[in-house]
């Protein structure tokens, strides 16, 4: 029988706009705080003055079009880029790519997933456990299970360059969860993922939330987003266009946006970044 993968419950709790920035309810408590965040390539203004509070203990999908600024969102949130100007607050601390303790508190599974392609699945997480400070049993025995629960034990002895994308993406999700972290950021962490995989971890994801922590997800598959995710911001062109909680629509509910009311999430994800249905004569 495969252990269960347990997810921690008892977590201390700490804890995101601009259409129409909310003022923080009393007593809410946010594990992300972004304040006119801005990241600039050059003449390319990929995120544009973001602001965004996101409570603790949500399950939050950060969705947008193709090069809309969610990957540059993410990088800057983890560390992974500077940005050009703005604030960023995780779990009621200032953060920025020098901070250390904060970054042990976090898991991140990137969009290029930055593995390391000579190492063996176990050698990788071990590293990744011992990196964010794990002691050697407390390693092993992750180690272990997360490699058992996802279905990796046929493929030990094969090194990660040998994986299939979807064996890579489990791994990279392994990494990030190995240390227990208070806030997990994924890119696009489903995609390439076998169905039964893909179940497993929305299961997991559901109990990670459930036990007070928080979860920053970008996906395209506007259907997970609308079974999984409490509360949804739609980034187009670098800055928010909608910000709201669609917990709504699972009872029967509508979105609204410009006095207009959705049925579906991806109804409202078209009407926000425009509808681009082009006509091929020879198909």
């Amino acid at each position: 029988m495969k252990p269960t993968l347990e997810v921690p419950t008892n977590i201390p709790e700490t804890t995101p706009e601009r259409v129409p920035q909310q003022d923080p309810q009393p007593g809410v408590d946010f594990a992300i705080r972004i304040e006119n965040l801005t990241k600039r390539y050059g003449d390319l203004t990929a995120v544009d003055d973001l602001t965004l509070r996101v409570p603790t203990g949500r399950l939050f999908g950060f969705l947008g079009p193709n090069g809309a600024g969610k990957s540059t969102t993410i990088g800057c949130l983890t560390g992974l880029i500077d940005p050009t100007s703005g604030a960023i607050n995780l779990l009621g601390e200032g953060f920025n790519a020098d901070s250390v303790d904060l970054k042990r508190r976090i898991g991140v599974m990137p969009e290029g997933l930055a593995l390391f392609d000579h190492l063996y699945a176990h050698e990788f997480l071990a590293f990744n456990a011992r990196m964010y400070g794990l002691d050697e049993a407390t390693t092993r025995q992750r180690v272990e299970e997360l490699i058992t629960v996802l279905d990796l034990t046929s493929a030990t002895k094969k090194r990660l360059s040998e994986f299939s994308t979807g064996m890579r993406k489990k791994v990279a999700f392994a990494a990030a969860i190995i240390h227990r972290p208070e806030i997990l950021f994924l890119d696009e962490p489903f995609e390439s993922i076998d169905p039964a995989g893909v179940a497993m971890l929305k299961d997991w994801l559901r109990r990670f939330v459930a036990g007070g922590r928080t979860v920053f997800m970008t996906t395209h598959v506007l259907e997970t987003v609308e079974r999984l995710c409490d509360d949804v911001a739609i980034i187009k062109a670098g800055r928010i266009a909608w910000r709201g909680d669609i917990g709504q629509l699972a009872t029967g509910g509508t979105l609204h946006h410009e006095g207009k009311e959705f049925n579906t999430l991806e109804a409202l994800f078209l009407a926000i970044v425009g509808e681009r249905y082009e006509r091929l004569e020879w198909l």
